[in-house]
């Protein structure tokens, strides 16, 4: 059976340059059920450390945990004092118990088995600690016509992807996970907007970083095939060399220990 993050070698560049950083407004709820300083923050499959960069600002030391060496290696790139990245799965972080303030995962946990991925993250939590797990709406609110294009795109693949064996948790499921667990005195879902900037070229990428997409690519799928290669022409007719404002929704589901 593939492993979930088997599906993204080859294109970390990609990946990094085309996916939105985790906003600054995920921090800034985290930290209002955290009356304490977070001296440690880990982010649990942090691909290419996109998102686990903008942590410096809220934690003293971040550990960035990363099953994929190509995520991983780009991740590495990013180093500093605070900032430190390490091969481990989400059920299997090699941490040490009770070590942690924050425990984040973003745009990752549906590869992860939930219920031992969730009795890890409660092993290396504090008393008090928090989990969040966060994920946006794949597709942004930017135009009708790439809205239309990345439905048509996702149900080619779809058709692809039919006879996967890689099993995907449903995000619907996220919150009943934490709450059936057990490990949480508190869960709730909390829902969000931001909005970033996209020029034609990151757009691309953004649209090229969805590992069925690169999937497409590898096994030469016509009927993806003929969508991209004529994708230039779309964004630039959308995009005519300007940046436009990309609208993410988020779902943030947290656990108190």
């Amino acid at each position: 059976m593939e492993k979930g993050y088997e599906r993204f070698l080859g294109f970390a560049d990609i990946y990094d340059e085309g996916r939105p950083s985790l906003p600054n407004k995920a921090f800034e709820i985290i930290k209002r059920y955290t009356k304490n300083d977070i001296d440690l923050l880990v982010d649990v499959g942090c691909g290419t450390g996109n998102s686990t960069k903008n942590c410096v600002n809220y934690a003293n030391k971040i550990i960035g945990i990363e099953p994929s060496e190509d995520m991983l290696n780009k991740a590495k790139e990013k180093e500093n004092d605070k900032l430190s990245f390490q091969k481990g799965l989400g059920n299997d972080t090699g941490l040490e118990s009770s070590i942690a303030d924050v425990v984040i995962c973003s745009q990752a946990f549906h590869w992860m088995e939930p219920t031992s991925t969730i009795n890890e993250i409660s092993r290396i939590l504090k008393k008090g600690g928090i989990f969040a797990i966060i994920d946006a709406d794949w597709l942004p609110v930017i135009d009708l016509r790439l809205e239309k294009l990345n439905k048509d795109l996702r149900k080619l693949t779809m058709n692809l992807e039919k006879d996967e064996d890689t099993i995907i948790y449903p995000q619907s499921q996220h919150l009943n996970n934490l709450i059936n667990s057990n490990k949480f005195e508190f869960c709730r879902e909390i829902c969000f907007d931001v909005e970033f900037e996209y020029d034609k070229e990151r757009f691309k990428k953004f649209i090229l970083s969805k590992s069925n997409i690169q999937k497409a690519i590898r096994n030469n799928y016509k009927p993806v095939i003929d969508i991209l290669e004529n994708l230039d022409n779309t964004l630039n007719e959308i995009f005519r060399g300007q940046t436009l404002n990309a609208l993410f929704s988020y779902k943030m589901k947290i656990g108190i220990k």
